[in-house]
């Protein structure tokens, strides 16, 4: 009996387990995976991913595919996507609207209210989007006062006589102003609410989650066709022609290979931000002349650029950008961190080029200006910072900064005569031959060792000169040592501290040739008594002379008198 019901327990149990993973599986739908080539004709509904893999070719012709949310195109590099005079259309499409934060009359965001369609007055309630506010903001009844709003929703009143009225709509502090829906509510009759995107409306853009998603990193072509609700993004590549996008722009160009063609008369319609393309700076965008923008405050496109990076060879190098971004302005000091590295703008991503709504293209030319660029090699205040002045700033995420610096280089150490032996109780002269391969002038400082025994050789302390560019400059200096036997020097050029690669100005040892050191002895001439006496013996021999000099004309002058 116990057998038993352990067994019908067990069954139980699997049974359990076998219905929660079938109610799983039923709960999370698939992916559709194309890897061959097919083609969609008849109008469709779609609830999941649709996959195109290597080898994968999906043709929607003609037909209209209804994008439920959650839904997609994810595309792999390989695959490809081909509508032709075919629809996605996004079930849930973005149906907020949002401002560009103007204040000002001409750029002011504004709703127009139709009060034409009622002969009573009535009201037109705004409505925030869920956990949206219109904290600190105002509101701008053509003709009239502003009126501070709050909270979730705000109501005006309008009387019998009212007709159409724009109503501006301002942000706090600037900020884009969120716009849910508008309900307008007659003094005798129902209510009506209008999603805000249904609206007449200018100077606003579209809000909201997208409905679906395009992932491109293989190839879209699409052709008399229109996307409307949804998110495209490419990194691969992408061919619009005669196609509208709705509430689906920006298009994301999100890498340097990322590729986008616009021809025809392909349109923009309701972006979701304030421009229709964002671009990756290197991306390759082609917007066709014929192409129509969203247009009125939303660009064309905007390439931008992120984690932007100058090299440096040295530490603590103060630097700013001037004419940075579409404002043009100067930017804060950086500085360059252990590594060399500095960050422009902080890392942050920036915008390098608008294609503005009107046809004209802005384009940054900024330039980098050294503040500081100090090392132990250009400390003199009459010398100039490394690096350079002003650096034009290119588009490329790093930019190695090594124009203006020094390269210094060993050309010889040699012996001031040629000798084989050398005295320890005298020394010998050295000369040290550097040359300075570079383009900036540097005060360099050169030490020595003992090649074979690697202890500091006695030269009398560091020697150093200033080297130009393209000169070469011979330091003298003497070396004494008080051991017998051979050897010779290793000099080192000293480089500063501040490098992060020591050898990134140059340096390095060389080695001189061997000499044979001895300690003097008497039968190497060493006593110097002989030299004394020889000294001696020829001063006496020069006095004995000096009287004989003397003494000649006196013995003349004897020899007269006596005649």
């Amino acid at each position: 009996m116990k057998r038993f019901q352990s067994s019908l327990l067990t069954a139980v149990m699997l049974m359990s387990m076998l219905s929660f993973g079938l109610s799983n599986a039923a709960a999370e739908s698939p992916e559709i995976v194309i890897d061959s080539a097919v083609e969609w004709v008849e109008d469709d509904s779609i609830d999941t991913i649709v996959r195109i893999v290597d080898g994968g070719d999906l043709t929607i012709n003609g037909a209209k595919i209804s994008m439920q949310e959650g839904s997609g195109f994810i595309i792999e590099a390989g695959g490809n996507l081909i509508l032709d005079n075919a629809e996605l259309n996004a079930e849930n499409p973005p149906t907020g609207l949002a401002g560009f934060g103007y204040w000002d009359e001409v750029n002011r965001s504004s709703i127009l209210v139709r009060g034409s369609d009622y002969d009573s007055s009535f009201e037109a309630t705004f409505h925030a989007p869920e956990g949206g506010s219109f904290y600190g903001g105002q509101a701008q009844v053509e003709g009239g006062e502003a009126i501070d709003i709050n909270g979730s929703e705000f109501t005006i009143s309008f009387d019998e006589n009212t007709g159409d009225v724009w109503v501006g709509l301002m942000g706090y502090s600037h900020s884009s102003v969120l716009l849910a829906s508008l309900t307008l509510t007659p003094e005798a009759g129902n209510s009506a609410e209008i999603l805000a995107t249904d609206l007449t409306y200018r100077n606003l853009m579209a809000h909201g989650s997208p409905g679906f998603v395009i992932e491109v990193a293989g190839e879209l072509d699409s052709e008399d066709s229109t996307i409307f609700g949804g998110e495209i993004t490419v990194q691969g590549s992408a061919t619009l022609h005669d196609t509208a996008v709705k509430r689906s722009a920006p298009i994301l160009l999100t890498t340097e290979s990322s590729t986008m063609i616009l021809s025809g008369m392909t349109s923009f319609t309701e972006s979701r931000d304030d421009h229709d393309v964002r671009a990756n700076a290197q991306a390759d965008l082609h917007w066709g002349d014929e192409v129509v923008g969203t247009g009125g405050l939303t660009d064309r496109w905007e390439r931008r650029l992120a984690d932007q990076q100058l090299e440096f060879d040295a530490i603590g190098v103060f630097f700013r950008i001037q004419d940075m971004g579409p404002m043009e302005q100067t930017s804060a000091l950086f500085i360059s961190d252990s590594n060399g590295v500095g960050l422009i703008n902080g890392g942050v991503e920036r915008v390098v080029e608008i294609g503005w709504a009107d046809g004209s293209i802005w384009t940054e030319s900024a330039t980098i200006e050294i503040v500081e660029y100090r090392t132990a090699w250009n400390m003199d205040s009459d010398m100039d910072d490394y690096g350079g002045d002003m650096i034009p700033l290119t588009w490329d995420l790093t930019i190695v900064i090594d124009s203006n610096t020094p390269l210094i280089e060993w050309v010889s150490v040699e012996y001031a005569e040629t000798t084989e032996l050398a005295s320890i109780n005298g020394g010998v002269a050295m000369l040290a031959t550097i040359a300075n391969r570079g383009s900036a002038p540097a005060v360099v400082y050169i030490a020595c060792d003992i090649a074979q025994t690697d202890e500091a050789a006695d030269i009398g302390g560091w020697h150093g000169e200033r080297i130009d560019p393209g000169a070469e400059v011979t330091i003298q200096f003497p070396w004494r040592n008080a051991i017998e036997g051979d050897f010779s020097l290793e000099c080192r050029i000293l480089t500063p501290t501040q490098l992060v690669d020591e050898n990134a100005f140059g340096g390095g040892t060389i080695t001189s040739d061997e000499v044979t050191w001895y300690e003097p002895g008497d039968e190497d001439g060493g006593s110097i008594i002989p030299i004394i006496l020889v000294l001696l013996l020829s001063c006496v021999m020069m006095g004995f002379f000096v009287l004989r000099m003397i003494a000649k004309p006196l013995e003349d002058d004897e020899d007269d008198i006596q005649f």
